[in-house]
C-alpha cells in the first residue's frame, strides 16, 4: 500500500511539475486533480469518525486554501529558475534563494498553526498524524522537483564538455 501511495504521488507531482511549465488551464486541472488525489488520501489515512470528521475537514479545507497560495508562489520561484537557470545573475539566484526561504518559512508556519488548531479540535494524535501525513507529502514534492531541475553550475559543466 506504501509503495502504491508513492508511487501514485510521484506520478501525480511530476506531471505537475512538467505541466506547471505549460498553459494555465491544465496547470488548473492537475492542481484539481492533485487536491482531490490528496483529499482521498488523507481521508483513508486519518479515518475519522464523523464527530471528528465534522470538525476535521473545514480546517483542511482552511489550511489547503493557505496552502496552494504558497504552492503557487514556489511554483512561480521554480519556473523562474528553471526559464532563466543557464542566464541567471548571481544577484537573481540570491533573491530567488531568499524568497524560497521565505516561503519555506511561511509554510512551517502555516503548519503549525494548523496543527494547533486542528489538535484543539480533533485531539494531539489525530493533529500530529496529519501533519505528519503532510509533511511527508511536501517532502515528497520537493524531491521530485529536486531531481527535475538542474542544478547551479550544471549547464556551465555541460557546456565544457
Amino acid at each position: 500500500m506504501k509503495k502504491l501511495l508513492m508511487l501514485t504521488l510521484m506520478v501525480i507531482m511530476t506531471s505537475m511539475f512538467v505541466k506547471a511549465q505549460s498553459g494555465d488551464p491544465e496547470l488548473d486541472y492537475i492542481k484539481k486533480t492533485y487536491a482531490k488525489d490528496k483529499k482521498t488520501i488523507v481521508s483513508e489515512y486519518m479515518n475519522l469518525g464523523m464527530q471528528d470528521s465534522a470538525k476535521f475537514w473545514p480546517l483542511y479545507a482552511e489550511y489547503e486554501g493557505k496552502r496552494e497560495v504558497l504552492a503557487s508562489a514556489r511554483l512561480d520561484l521554480i519556473n523562474q529558475y528553471v526559464n532563466g537557470y543557464s542566464t541567471l545573475t548571481p544577484d537573481q539566484i540570491d533573491k530567488l534563494v531568499k524568497s524560497s526561504f521565505d516561503n519555506t518559512i511561511s509554510l512551517d508556519k502555516l503548519n503549525s498553526d494548523y496543527y494547533d488548531k486542528i489538535k484543539k479540535s480533533i485531539g494531539a494524535v489525530n493533529s500530529g498524524k496529519y501533519l505528519q501525513l503532510e509533511i511527508y507529502l511536501q517532502t515528497m514534492w520537493k524531491a521530485v522537483v529536486q531531481s527535475n531541475i538542474p542544478l547551479i553550475g550544471a549547464v556551465d559543466k555541460s557546456k565544457q564538455n
